[in-house]
């Protein structure tokens, strides 16, 4: 378990069309692991252990939410609008970092004071604004600031014993992950396999990038490695859990996107349950992944998504466990060491 590599991961500065600077990040880390490497016209990074013909497919989303400036008014505050899914009071009184031209700028969203507060917080995202301490629009753009200009949470990544806190959980854990297990594979991929490993982006923005991805591959077989709802937390009953940060890899039966290929799922439980790898199955009914776009392409691949619970997605600051970040790494890797075993339990015959 590298906490550096992770902490760098989370903490790198990544909204959805923006995500250079993790793409560099895992290109760095992975480019002498590979048999072919490429970065498409969507930024996606592909990395190819093997050369056979049938084609696994491991994705991971390297993009995370933020938002982009809109606005910047006559005195300096701006004004921004979300990039994927997040409530605007999630945002009050956190910091941004905007990714400004001329360097990183740090901005908080404004929030009154008790003396001065208002009797409802705010509810959309026309009614905040970020303070960088400009005192005018002219000051703001000589910063490097403007609107276009994207941004994220300004959050630092931390550990105590095997909890982890951070932003942008979902999904770097995933890119992390799929890093380890790539070294781990790289000379034991052979025979009629190749497999390939895809940190994608613009996940966050409606499956943008894996549709460039599974053009490219045209995968017989597919795992995606992703950072899920936990909700197990005081006031939810436990019935709205979702999956349970400590509980091992959660194996997504459906959700709101796909309904796991049946035969894949059974083979992928008997193998977890055979190595001892400490898992949940996870019914998802409010949210989708990578997979829905995966599963239906060409004639359909069988799909299956291996997730991190974390509480907070989609927050400044989420909570997962490292324990369950190495049974997802476990099971992933027993799954593509056993590609015959899969292929034989999911092919039905006429």
């Amino acid at each position: 378990m590298s906490l550096e590599l992770l902490s760098r991961l989370s903490n790198e500065v990544g909204p959805s069309g923006f995500e250079d600077r993790v793409v560099k990040t895992v290109l760095n880390e992975v480019r002498d692991y590979a048999d072919e490497v490429r970065i498409d016209n969507m930024n996606n990074l592909i990395v190819r252990v093997g050369n056979g013909p049938y084609r696994v497919l491991v994705s991971a989303h390297i993009d995370e939410v933020g938002v982009m400036i809109s606005h910047i008014d006559s005195r300096g505050f701006i004004k921004v609008i979300p990039i994927g899914g997040l409530d605007v009071w999630t945002l009050l009184n956190k910091e941004l970092v905007f990714m400004g031209k001329n360097g990183d700028v740090v901005g908080t969203v404004g929030v009154d004071p008790p003396h001065l507060r208002r009797e409802k917080p705010p509810s959309s995202f026309d009614e905040i604004y970020v303070d960088a301490g400009f005192t005018s629009a002219d000051e703001a753009y000589r910063s490097g600031l403007a609107p276009g200009v994207p941004g994220t949470f300004n959050s630092l990544f931390r550990h105590r014993g095997s909890v982890i806190m951070g932003k942008a959980l979902d999904d770097r854990v995933g890119c992390y992950v799929l890093i380890q297990v790539l070294r781990d594979v790289r000379n034991k991929v052979g025979g009629d396999y190749s497999v390939y490993f895809a940190w994608n982006t613009q996940e966050e923005l409606g499956l943008r990038g894996i549709n460039a991805v599974v053009n490219y591959v045209n995968p017989n077989l597919a795992f995606v490695v992703e950072t899920t709802v936990a909700a197990d937390v005081p006031n939810n009953p436990e019935h709205q859990w979702i999956t349970r940060v400590g509980g091992g890899v959660a194996i997504r039966a459906a959700d709101r996107s796909m309904i796991t290929n049946p035969r894949l799922l059974s083979k992928a439980l008997e193998l977890a349950s055979s190595r001892g790898v400490k898992y949940q199955v996870q019914v998802n009914p409010y949210g989708g992944t990578d997979a829905g776009v995966i599963h239906v392409h060409g004639t359909g691949v069988p799909t299956l998504v291996l997730s991190t619970p974390a509480r907070y997605i989609h927050e400044p600051t989420s909570v997962a466990s490292l324990d369950d970040v190495e049974q997802v790494r476990r099971l992933l890797l027993e799954l593509l060491l056993n590609l015959d075993y899969l292929r034989q339990g999911i092919t039905l015959s006429v």
